[in-house]
């Protein structure tokens, strides 16, 4: 009797690297479902501060983004016009192709366009961007070379109209350098932000969290309400370090251990939306996790829905659609065979040069000197290597035409007391990223055009105009014991009018 064939060392390599790289395809049309609502919610997120963040009336017009980016702002369709009803309209263009995104109506080109949509939003105001802005450009980007429709889409749909009933529906998985390069993004997100909070002192200590939630300027929800609680802020501190640590797990192993892997970030990813106050970045998080779910996830998923009234409902409503004509050119088998392999080069190329990136941005590794953009300006290291500590907040002594003193900012008398609240300093996450980095790099420009953005908020909601108001930038030291004093310091100071004319400013 004939022993049985070992596999080759070949084979083994494509079956270890399909089961640690291979992406479930329900897994893509569940990361494109959440990319589509997450590109949506974003829009409209954005959209509350539409005229202050993307037009020439607000905080960065044109001139001042010129001065301060004069290459990232000439990426920009958004910078072309600096009126309000150009940015209302780019903006509905975005959420239309958002939402085929979606729908996995013509995924591919919808989400092309998303993508050069979203860059263009990105670079008009740079200034209200953190990490989790970042990693979707990434995700949506690796997420094009990937079949996102195939599965739980119009596309999907279109394709089983016209094929017959019993036709396969071809592999379940999708194994390839792109679906390597999209998990591996994730990872590198983890492990770059694990040796980044390594480089800090505070996080070995135990101290960073706490940190954290001592300014009240981050904290939402339940946070407040943890604050001050060192034990189990130390434990949370200590137990996101050694998740972070233990990220490249995440394509190392399979099945269930990996399911409880994606799970474990999950939950700590829930449990910073609801207490830390930083934007969609949480979001962005869960949604980059969804291919990392295996296969047995997905059967589970799909047998409680098998005949639901949902999947009904779902059906009914797509089978009155139209139908979505593949405007995907079709190429010969040899040629088809070559532009895979051409497409798998590349990716292996961007995955070198985003890993030679992020050790860059570490200070492993040294790209040249240039003028172009620094790495360590854009790593991974949120609250890394150790969180700020010091609370910043904006005073802004104004008087009326009948002579009347008061702060613009919260409508109140002027004071240099540490706010009761910061909801009207920081209206949104994105005002605290913008305002803090006017402070961080003394952006006078910015914040003569914040002058002027108060200015014209109060002359909108009271007959008594403002004329003259000052900005001035307050902070306070984080106080884990003891308060600390408060400094301010006026960084600009005039009248409205002048303020207005922000534009003209550079830096």
């Amino acid at each position: 009797m004939r022993s049985r064939q070992r596999p080759s060392v070949l084979t083994r390599l494509r079956t270890g690297f399909a089961a640690r790289f291979g992406v479930d395809r329900r897994g893509l049309a569940a990361f494109r479902i959440a990319l589509g609502a997450l590109l949506c919610l974003d829009l409209l997120l954005r959209a509350r501060n539409l005229r202050a963040f993307y037009t020439d009336a607000g905080v960065l017009p044109r001139g001042t983004l010129h001065a301060l980016y004069p290459a990232l702002s000439r990426l920009s369709l958004h910078a072309l016009s600096g009126a309000l009803w150009v940015e209302v309209v780019l903006f509905a263009l975005a959420a239309a192709f958002a939402l085929a995104v979606l729908l996995g109506y013509h995924t591919r080109l919808a989400l092309l366009c998303s993508v050069v949509l979203l860059v263009s939003l990105h670079a008009r105001n740079p200034l209200v961007l953190n990490g989790g802005d970042s990693l979707l450009r990434r995700l949506a980007f690796w997420g094009l070379l990937l079949p996102l429709g195939s599965r739980w889409s119009l596309d999907a749909l279109a394709r089983a109209r016209e094929r017959a009933r019993d036709a396969p529906l071809g592999p379940t998985r999708v194994a390839t350098a792109a679906s390597a390069a999209l998990l591996l993004q994730v990872v590198l997100v983890y492990v770059v932000t694990a040796l980044f909070k390594h480089q800090g002192t505070l996080w070995g200590r135990g101290l960073a969290v706490r940190y954290v939630f001592d300014l009240r300027e981050f904290t939402v929800f339940f946070g407040p309400v943890l604050a001050g609680h060192a034990l189990p802020l130390t434990a949370a501190n200590y137990a996101w370090l050694a998740l972070l640590t233990c990220a490249p797990l995440l394509v190392l192993t399979t099945g269930r251990v990996r399911a409880a892997l994606v799970g474990a970030f999950a939950l700590a990813h829930l449990g910073l939306l609801c207490t830390v106050g930083v934007g969609i970045f949480p979001l962005v998080d869960l949604v980059a996790l969804l291919p990392f779910l295996p296969s047995v996830v997905w059967d589970a998923g799909e047998r409680r829905l098998d005949g639901s009234r949902l999947a009904e409902g779902v059906n009914g409503v797509a089978a009155r659609l139209p139908t979505p004509r593949d405007v995907t050119p079709s190429l010969p088998a040899g040629a088809a065979r070559v532009a895979g392999r051409g497409l798998a080069v590349v990716v292996c190329v961007l995955l070198v040069a985003m890993c030679a990136w992020n050790a860059a941005s570490l200070g492993y590794a040294d790209l040249g000197g240039g003028e172009g953009v620094d790495p360590a300006q854009y790593g991974w290291n949120m609250f890394a290597p150790d969180p700020v500590t010091t609370e910043v907040w904006y005073v802004a002594p104004a008087e009326t035409a009948s002579g009347e003193r008061v702060d613009a900012v919260t409508g109140g008398a002027v004071s240099w007391a540490p706010p009761p609240s910061f909801e009207r300093q920081y209206p949104t996450a994105r005002w605290r990223k913008l305002l803090r980095n006017a402070h961080k790099r003394d952006l006078v420009g910015v914040q003569r055009a914040y002058a002027g953005h108060l200015c014209a908020r109060w002359n909108a909601t009271h007959a008594d105009d403002l004329e003259r108001v000052s900005v001035a930038v307050a902070v306070q030291e984080a106080r884990l014991e003891e308060p600390e004093p408060v400094a301010h310091d006026v960084r600009w100071a005039g009248r409205c009018a002048a303020a207005r004319g922000a534009s003209e400013s550079g830096r």
